[in-house]
């Protein structure tokens, strides 16, 4: 007879209140220890994929790129720069940019890092601070004003106001986790047209992690939504399935661990508010597994490892009526505080 079924046996002779006890102190010792596996799993993940450890792949060298001009930017942004600011980022910039030539030719980042060194080296000039290295960094290229991504530009307060100041609190209240949806498909250019508006999102240094998986076809769905649980009873009349995700290689530092979590969930959150304000309804779908449920889930999805799968998200026009949760909110003081 082996320990384990010696104890189960034993264990059965004891009242019942005590086994209750013991098995409540099993399962959460169990648990506990499935949160440092978990845990251990996820930390070997990051260090392996993202920019932290490792030769830079192409996305690691573009995020390390954004990262040092959108500091330039950031410092041009200012009300009073400082002449020759952020010598540390523009050196180290200039490396990279090599770097990426080499292997990688020109693409859309450089060309922004361009225009941002090319605003630098004017703003410098205009002081009488010439930076000769950036004009070797920049080479031949032809940077003009007129296609400018890179650097800064000057907006004003009206046409913010103009294009911002809307009532959006009847847009807030009114959306809803929708777990109906009618029978009309949806056009894939409305999910199109959704993506492109959340890429406004916010994200660290303007690296921009977030990424869309959009699953139009029905069987592959249906093989999808059964790694999740919540969606049993409506998941199979969504048109459209997302599985929305961070790009971990955006991600270079121990502090940065986290990182596509928040800048996920943010890009995810802009998803779906434009997909409310096409007139779309959506269900967002947590994905808060276990590491081997997430490993089965990117093979059979064909998702890259090095990206963090932040939710899955249910989309399908809304019917004529339809019947949701009231999802009443916390009182408001239990909200905000000041301090």
């Amino acid at each position: 007879m082996s320990a384990i079924t010696l104890l189960k046996r034993i264990a059965r002779m004891l009242p019942q209140s005590l086994q209750n006890d013991l098995r409540r102190r099993y399962r959460a010792n169990r648990d506990i220890i499935g949160v440092w596996n978990a845990g251990r799993t996820d930390a070997a993940w990051y260090c392996r994929l993202s920019g932290l450890t490792g030769k830079p792949r192409q996305g690691i060298l573009q995020a390390r790129i954004i990262k040092s001009y959108h500091r330039i930017e950031k410092g041009l942004a200012l009300a009073r720069p400082r002449p020759c600011f952020g010598s540390d980022a523009i050196a180290s910039l200039i490396d990279d940019i090599a770097a990426y030539r080499r292997q990688f030719g020109q693409d859309h980042v450089i060309v922004r890092a361009l225009q941002t060194l090319a605003e630098y080296d004017r703003f410098n000039a205009k002081l009488g601070q010439p930076t000769a290295a950036l004009a070797a960094a920049r080479g031949a290229e032809s940077i003009t004003a007129a296609s400018t991504e890179g650097g800064t530009i000057e907006v004003t307060r009206a046409a913010i106001h103009e294009a911002a100041c809307h009532d959006l609190a009847a847009f807030f209240q009114n959306r809803y986790s929708i777990r109906q949806f009618s029978d009309v498909p949806v056009s894939e250019a409305l999910i199109d047209q959704a993506v492109r508006m959340a890429q406004k999102t916010p994200s660290v240094c303007n690296r921009e992690s977030g990424r869309v998986f959009l699953v139009a076809d029905k069987n592959k769905a249906a093989q999808l939504l059964s790694f999740q649980n919540g969606n049993r009873g409506f998941g199979d009349q969504a048109d459209k399935l997302l599985v929305i995700t961070a790009s971990v290689d955006c991600f270079l530092t121990v502090g940065e661990r986290y990182q596509h979590w928040i800048d996920g969930g943010m890009f995810a959150m802009s998803v779906i508010y434009a997909l409310h304000s096409l007139g779309l309804g959506t269900c967002c779908l947590n994905w808060s597994v276990e590491p081997h449920v997430d490993r089965s889930f990117k093979a059979a999805s064909g998702i890259p490892d090095g990206q963090a799968i932040i939710m899955l998200v249910a989309v399908g026009h809304i019917p004529e009526k339809l019947r949701v949760a009231a999802s009443a909110r916390r009182p408001f003081n239990e909200v905000l505080f000041r301090l």
